[in-house]
């Protein structure tokens, strides 16, 4: 099965632009900021892959359906389990411009109830 490093590579990325402010501010060394800031961005990055890979192992969702609201301001995704289990995410219409949802997308639930793309679209 296909592994996501989605959350590792944005969390390295992001741990790295922060370090260099810390560590510019704090350490007066921007090379040491940005390595700490990178290492606890893979850190973290790491820990939410492994969350979302099990799910994706154990229960496999894809979108089966999307369909929006007369004003277009939610979306309605059902998506299907590998065992066959419906289940429909209501969606924000910003989340549907972020994440670009398409039929047959592997995503993942979150732990507040909200959909994200499980790969990078460039991944897939």
């Amino acid at each position: 099965m296909k592994k996501t490093s989605k959350n590792t590579t944005m969390g390295m990325a992001l741990g790295m632009c922060l370090g260099v402010a810390m560590g510019t501010a704090v350490f007066k060394n921007t090379a040491l900021g940005m390595s700490l800031g990178m290492a606890v961005g893979i850190a973290l990055g790491y820990a939410k892959d492994t969350q979302v890979n099990k799910q994706l192992e154990q229960v496999g969702y894809t979108v089966k359906s999307i369909s929006h609201d007369k004003d277009g301001k939610e979306y309605s995704i059902t998506i299907i389990s590998k065992t066959g289990n419906e289940t429909t995410v209501i969606v924000p219409k910003g989340v549907m411009a972020e994440e670009s949802f398409e039929v047959g997308d592997a995503v993942f639930l979150t732990e507040k109830g909200g959909l994200e793309q499980a790969f990078d679209k460039d991944e897939e």
